[in-house]
């Protein structure tokens, strides 16, 4: 089941984002479901961003 939500990205970060997608013929929600996937799946990685953004 999907959920659209809406999140404040940076400039940045949205251009590399629909930079990607672009190259690889894939919808930006595609991509960036998959880059959350991926990340929130590594538990090591996730507690070291969170511990990054507590700092």
């Amino acid at each position: 089941m999907s959920r659209r939500v809406v999140v404040e990205v940076r400039k940045d970060l949205h251009q590399e984002l629909r930079k990607t997608a672009v190259l690889n013929e894939l919808k930006v929600y595609v991509l960036v479901n998959a880059i959350l996937e991926d990340y929130l799946a590594d538990e090591e990685r996730l507690k070291l961003l969170l511990r990054r953004l507590k700092n």
